[in-house]
């Protein structure tokens, strides 16, 4: 193939690779849902593992004395446990997200990883709305199914946790979305440099 087609010489890689990502770059929004797809079913297999291996080790989620076969961890440390063992699953399944992402669409990782993380709150959101309208038309949820636990703390303390857990979801998971589309979008680049430089 011959890529001497300027006057000015012969074209480099960075060039090539350059005139690919200004026509096939940008938004792939396929690409972005399949990551998606990949986020959500990630997780759920990560949960359930974790679930599974509690279950194994005789752990119970469930009820009051939640890690009592596990040693003595108590309420406070359990909650901790179960945040960060969370978030690490959250952060490893839109890293595989964005990976999935970049991988398909080649180019612009950062873009890629952004809109599986979008994917994500639309469709959370869309969920949400369906879940208030379907419940208040067929009452899905019995009244007495959901209570609220009384907490000892004040309410302004609860939405101020609220807020902040929010918040670091929301970074973990981006962050999360946006290395793996960098990390997809890598491979192809060493692909290009081999076939192109030879």
């Amino acid at each position: 193939m011959d890529w001497e087609v300027l006057d000015s010489g012969p074209i480099t890689t960075e060039e090539i690779i350059e005139r690919q990502r200004e026509r096939f770059g940008g938004v792939k929004v396929g690409s972005a849902f399949f990551g998606w797809l990949t986020a959500t079913g990630t997780a759920g297999l990560l949960a359930g593992l974790l679930l599974a291996i509690g279950a194994v080790l005789g752990l119970d989620f469930t009820g009051p004395g939640a890690f009592a076969g596990f040693g003595p961890l108590d309420a406070e440390a359990a909650g901790w446990i179960g945040a960060g063992t969370s978030l690490a699953i959250l952060i490893v399944a839109f890293y595989c997200g964005g990976y999935v992402a970049g991988r398909m669409a080649r180019f612009s990782g950062v873009v890629q990883g952004i809109a599986v993380w979008v994917w994500a709150i639309v469709i959370a959101i869309v969920g949400a709305i369906l879940g208030v309208v379907l419940d208040s038309r067929y009452d899905l949820i019995p009244d007495g199914l959901v209570e609220v636990p009384r907490v000892a703390f004040s309410e302004d303390i609860l939405v101020l946790a609220g807020v902040v857990a929010a918040v670091v979801v929301v970074v973990a998971t981006l962050g999360g979305a946006i290395l793996g589309g960098m990390a997809g979008v890598r491979y192809h680049r060493r692909v290009d440099r081999v076939g192109l430089d030879g």
